[in-house]
């Protein structure tokens, strides 16, 4: 039998009138938040008692507290509710003065998928946070809503000279998701990013597009690159473009 929401709780009134008030923002507190992600996660809620927490959990994403706003996130990943009415307050969330709160927001909003795409320009947005995690994370939800996501790209590609491999790593699986969606911002970066973003992006290239002609001409081009290490990665990735596939037996 689901756990109770919100007479779980003493200090959550159970009118509806007083829960849409300014009354309840001024009760809720991170031992009440907890209870509620609790029975979120661990009872569920009846229809009732989800509509009722999907206001609330909206709500609380202004309140002034923190962590109340980062379990209030947290809850909300997990509230059977469609992506339609989960993924607006997620998005709000992004916009956080608390880094944790934005990290929570972008995956959650990873586990939405392509469901998430209306909350893209936020995400890539986030992508220039000033939280190493925070970009992480969005470049990963990114990479998990697809091709359609290729307005994001010129972003992946520049977290692809950051100094975290595992920042990079993450860039690098999002942009091969994107595909050959992604193949004008890798040329772009080839032609004048850095040099550390030209050779990971005449790599990714050639694992995405091997057979695209303006691959092809970008890594010969590469190879003449006045940086011996993008030169080195550039020949690398003209052997994933020059090798020819298995034959079939």
């Amino acid at each position: 039998m689901p756990a109770s929401f919100p007479a779980a709780s003493p200090n959550l009134p159970r009118q509806p009138a007083r829960i849409f008030g300014p009354t309840v923002m001024e009760q809720l507190s991170p031992q009440l938040m907890n209870r509620l992600v609790f029975a979120v996660i661990m009872h569920g809620l009846n229809e009732a008692q989800t509509h009722l927490a999907l206001t609330v959990l909206s709500d609380a994403l202004l309140h002034p507290n923190g962590q109340i706003r980062e379990l209030a996130v947290v809850a909300l990943a997990d509230l059977p509710v469609p992506a339609a009415k989960r993924v607006p307050p997620l998005t709000q969330a992004l916009l956080d003065e608390n880094s944790k709160v934005r990290r929570r927001a972008a995956r959650a909003l990873g586990d939405q998928g392509v469901l998430s795409h209306s909350a893209l320009p936020e995400l890539a947005a986030g992508l220039k946070d000033t939280d190493p995690s925070v970009r992480r994370d969005c470049a990963g939800t990114i990479g998990r809503i697809g091709s359609t996501a290729h307005l994001a790209a010129p972003g992946l590609v520049a977290m692809l000279g950051e100094c975290e491999y595992r920042t990079r790593a993450v860039a690098s699986v999002a942009l091969k998701r994107i595909g050959r969606a992604a193949i004008p911002a890798l040329l772009d970066a080839v032609r004048t990013g850095d040099a550390e973003r030209r050779g990971r992006s005449a790599v990714l290239l050639a694992k995405i597009a091997p057979d695209d002609d303006r691959v092809k001409e970008a890594l010969q081009s590469v190879l003449g690159d006045t940086d011996t290490a993008v030169r080195a990665m550039a020949d690398e990735a003209l052997q994933l473009v020059n090798t020819p596939a298995p034959v079939a037996a």
